[in-house]
């Protein structure tokens, strides 16, 4: 990504902070605590996300970094329910997490909704992903994309084009994707992982080649 970004004649700062932004010469001055100063007509602050629950303060409502539920998404609370942003709720690889992102909103909502009709639908867990667009780049994310213990990665990069695939199988299963420059495989990743699939011989194929995870989407979906 940085290379892209310079590539575009876009100067990138990495291991450093903004300690300060000021006005210079009519134009914005940005401090870095590397020493280093950047000239900016406009600055964009994107620090994360972070639930807005002030609202639910002196109602008991158990909370941490989120609205707590549960698999049925009810908070603590008699008949009240929470979704998206502001709930803290089941995550796919275990544990509870807010996902301040649309799908997630979106199947909190469904669920949610099901579980208050009185049609009782256990939620999965959300998904940890990220898609980013970066001056043209689109960089992707899926669920373990980190790998760790017990967990067995297959790379391929191509560095001329700026594009680059990273599968974490845990067993025959993939738990994890990472990828740069590609769109044409992204519903098949999700896929693939959401549904933990069992890749049998085929995580052999994807450990030497990962390029064919569409071979081995079509394999399974239509065995």
């Amino acid at each position: 990504i940085k290379d892209w970004c310079q590539a575009k004649g876009i100067t990138v700062h990495t291991s450093t902070k903004v300690t300060e932004v000021g006005e210079q010469d009519g134009r914005l001055a940005v401090a870095m605590d590397n020493g280093e100063t950047a000239s900016a007509d406009l600055v964009v602050v994107a620090a994360g996300v972070k639930s807005n629950i002030g609202f639910i303060d002196g109602t008991g409502m158990k909370a941490e970094q989120g609205i707590l539920v549960d698999e049925f998404l009810p908070t603590s609370a008699d008949n009240i329910y929470a979704a998206g942003d502001c709930a803290q709720g089941p995550d796919f690889g275990g544990g509870f997490n807010v996902h301040a992102i649309q799908p997630t909103s979106t199947e909190h909502g469904r669920f949610a909704a099901l579980n208050m009709a009185g049609k009782v639908t256990p939620y999965r867990g959300s998904l940890q992903m990220n898609v980013l667009d970066t001056a043209g780049l689109i960089s992707t994310s899926f669920g373990d994309w980190e790998g760790g213990d017990g967990t067995e990665s297959a790379e391929a990069l191509d560095r001329d084009r700026f594009k680059y695939l990273r599968l974490n199988f845990k067993d025959d299963v993939l738990v994890g994707a990472l990828s740069l420059g590609r769109t044409d495989h992204m519903g098949v990743l999700r896929g693939l992982i959401q549904n933990r699939t069992p890749l049998g011989i085929w995580k052999a194929r994807l450990m030497d080649d990962p390029h064919r995870i569409m071979e081995a989407y079509v394999a399974h979906a239509y065995a």
